[in-house]
């Protein structure tokens, strides 16, 4: 009987010897495991931190009416669609909002809607382009009900700023087609984004209007971090040297007057494809693809495409993301003291 005891104590001894030799094995293993899946997460958002891009903001803004903003915006959106780019189509003309009107498409909702809460962020969106290599264009519908802004709270224009962030997601440039003027809500835009383009025609008063702006504007025509604020293009030129004239003359006067001159990004030609356009509803740049306006377009669409990857986006804008960053920015233009 000892003996049977004291091979019972030599099997459970070595039992707990076993034991003891495995738990350390397996708190290892455990450990490793986790160290697996911890590298695996970091190297997830490594690579999504690698492959966000920043949501480049655009307002196209004239000194007087009648000079094509809203063709020149729904175009350039198309084209940059067909470089693969995802454009969010912003209507910020808060007297005459009819992009919907331009690209063919029927709106029930707007903007407003999502600031009284009445309507979520993706009914108010209608995706009207998409290209195969994954570009596209959703239209946002602002027009008057951007003005509701003004009525809100503080703690409900955060809100809205957190929802209308979303587009951080589904995009890759957000394009407004702001009023004509001076008017604060329209210097308002141009103040917010990181590129406004001020369209003219070789018409005088159009010129002039244009210089108009400049001056309204102030140091913010040239003075950003990359000397890149606002950016000429002529509409309905005759050709590459009047258009150039056009440019030079503004540029002149800004230099002579205002201290400094924007740069001239391009122009586009005058061409009666866009009338016929306008009056079928239909964006110039995809109804008629092969017309000298449509090369212009593409021409322009190549320069700004060089001046926006190529722009470095500071840590502010970075953590504070970019929609989310840009209508803060917008908020404090239209009513300073936000």
């Amino acid at each position: 009987m000892p003996q049977n005891n004291n091979v019972n104590n030599n099997a459970s001894t070595a039992q707990n010897q076993n034991t003891a030799i495995k738990t350390p094995d397996q708190a290892g293993d455990l450990r490793q495991i986790i160290s697996d899946r911890r590298g695996k997460v970091i190297k997830s958002e490594a690579v999504n931190m690698k492959v966000k891009t920043p949501v480049h903001t655009l307002s196209i803004v004239s000194g007087k009416g009648g000079v094509g903003k809203s063709n020149i915006a729904a175009s350039l959106a198309c084209c940059l669609a067909d470089h693969g780019k995802r454009v969010v189509l912003l209507d910020a003309d808060l007297g005459m909002a009819n992009l919907d009107i331009l690209c063919g498409v029927k709106t029930k909702y707007s903007i407003a809607n999502l600031i009284d809460g009445s309507r979520d962020l993706n009914e108010i969106l209608i995706p009207f382009e998409q290209t195969q290599n994954h570009g596209g264009v959703t239209l946002l519908p602002g027009g008057a009900g951007l003005k509701d802004l003004a009525d809100l709270e503080d703690y409900a224009m955060d809100m809205l700023f957190d929802k209308l962030s979303y587009l951080d997601e589904i995009s890759d440039y957000l394009i407004m087609d702001a009023g004509a003027g001076i008017h604060k809500e329209v210097l308002a835009f141009a103040h917010a984004s990181d590129i406004t383009l001020l369209i003219t025609t070789p018409e005088p008063t159009s010129i002039r209007d244009a210089y108009g702006v400049l001056k309204s504007l102030g140091s913010y025509a040239w003075k950003r971090s990359d000397e890149k604020g606002v950016m000429l293009v002529v509409n309905m030129a005759r050709d590459k040297r009047e258009a150039f004239d056009v440019a030079e003359r503004i540029r002149l006067a800004s230099m002579q007057f205002l201290g400094n001159a924007p740069i001239y990004l391009g122009y586009i030609q005058r061409d009666s494809v866009i009338e016929r356009s306008v009056r079928n509803c239909r964006i110039f740049y995809r109804q008629n693809p092969e017309s000298p306006a449509a090369d212009s377009i593409r021409n322009l669409t190549a320069e700004l495409l060089k001046v926006c990857e190529g722009r470095e986006i500071t840590d502010v804008e970075k953590s504070a993301g970019f929609v989310k960053s840009f209508f803060s920015r917008l908020a404090r233009a239209f009513f300073p003291a936000v």
